[in-house]
């Protein structure tokens, strides 16, 4: 099924690039903590849950506000909830300076930031996608699906000379610069009028009203939640415990993981790019999500013969590569389902907690298995399995989509 066309037929590029900013900075967020995670193990001893929970609490506060706040924003506009959302993420960060030897005050900071950051995931894919013309929504789908890995890439950037020292309150700190940086930029543009934030006017509401979500739209976007909930389980619990792993059983330092965790996201970061271009060649969403998944689901199972350099090397790559077109491919999902103009921030927050309960399970079913079992390589085989039932969900999805058509 081909990308559909969206309400506007300008693509208004300050609209879109901000949302995309909007997707980085809330990635930077969530993925600060993986690769200073040695560092505060080492440093304050935390147990493994409640350090597998520095990430899954991002999920807790995505569930519970996503929804409400995707339908709030909708009627009243994202200006007084962005605004919100900044000065929770620089509260939230000040509080974990403050108290980082306390595990549980350190949980509550994670809460505060990840309240901030799920206001700005629901309204970046829905910046992005209303302020997108037609020709160009494949390739802005693609930047989309970058926030994760540009996230990824920062914090790892500003971790690895903090990480070599020891350190890891420098993350904590550029992730304020970055919010006070946004948040003046937000101010900007409002100001000059460059992005339509909402709220000044109930035509585009009662337009929304006219084309209610039919039932079964209802049960594919449904089920693409749930399939966003299984990959990204899998997802978080790869780049949660990559750096331990990498540390613990293959005898890493702490900054020679942060720089081998680098390579897979790289590697999804140009994929995802090259979706884009793959999805605007007119090649079907989902056949092509059901190859990665299938491509990922198979890396996983090299873990346990990944000894070596190359067959390590081949298994990021390929990992990395299914990790790039894969989210293309869920980002696109409620554009395909309901249509460019009518997957606003209530389509995205619903997708949306699917993603949050992925970050939530992930890093902590791998504990869980790891502590059953003791050994990393159970956690690999359980993530592929898992991985490869996303396979057959995205099949079960593309059937679906027929039934919409």
């Amino acid at each position: 099924m081909s990308l559909p066309g969206t309400q506007t037929t300008v693509t208004n590029w300050t609209g879109v690039s901000y949302g995309i900013v909007l997707g980085f900075v809330a990635a930077y967020f969530q993925f600060k903590v993986p690769p200073v995670l040695p560092v505060l193990l080492d440093d304050y001893s935390y147990d493994k849950f409640v350090a597998g929970g520095f990430m899954s609490i991002f999920a807790v506060a995505g569930m519970a506000i996503s929804v409400r706040v995707g339908q709030a924003i909708r009627r009243h506009g994202a200006a007084r909830y962005l605004t919100g959302a900044f000065s929770l993420m620089i509260i939230g960060s000040l509080l974990g300076l403050a108290v980082p030897e306390s595990g549980a005050l350190m949980l509550v900071s994670r809460t505060i930031e990840g309240l901030g950051a799920a206001v700005l995931a629901v309204c970046m894919p829905a910046f992005a996608n209303m302020n997108a013309g037609p020709r160009h929504l494949p390739i802005i789908i693609a930047m989309q699906a970058t926030w994760i890995p540009v996230g990824q890439v920062s914090a790892n950037l500003i971790a690895l000379p903090a990480v070599a020292a020891g350190q890891w309150q420098p993350v904590w700190w550029a992730g304020i610069a970055a919010t006070i940086a946004v948040a003046v930029w937000t101010l900007a543009i409002a100001r000059r009028g460059h992005v339509d934030f909402g709220g000044r006017s109930t035509a585009q509401s009662k337009s929304n009203d006219a084309s209610p979500v039919t039932k079964p739209e209802r049960t594919a976007l449904l089920c693409a939640a749930m399939l966003f909930f299984l990959w990204q389980a899998q997802f978080m619990a790869y780049f949660t415990w990559l750096p331990v792993y990498l540390v613990d059983v293959r005898g890493f330092t702490a900054d020679g993981a942060v720089l081998i965790n680098q390579i897979p996201v790289v590697v999804l970061l140009v994929f995802a790019v090259v979706t884009g271009f793959v999805l605007r060649a007119g090649v079907g969403v989902v056949p092509l999500l059901v190859t990665a998944l299938s491509l990922q689901a198979l890396s996983w199972l090299l873990v346990p013969v990944a000894d070596s350099v190359t067959i390590g090397t081949i298994s990021l790559v390929a990992w990395g590569i299914a990790a790039g077109i894969t989210p293309t491919c869920l980002w696109a999902l409620p554009s395909v389902l309901l249509g460019g103009h009518r997957a606003d921030t209530h389509a995205f927050a619903v997708v949306l907690t699917g993603r949050y309960l992925g970050i939530l399970a992930g890093p902590l079913i791998a504990v869980a298995i790891f502590r059953l079992t003791g050994d990393w390589l159970a956690v690999a085989y359980t993530f592929g399995v898992i991985t490869a039932f996303c396979a057959a969900a995205a099949f079960y999805l593309g059937l679906l989509v027929k039934r919409i058509d």
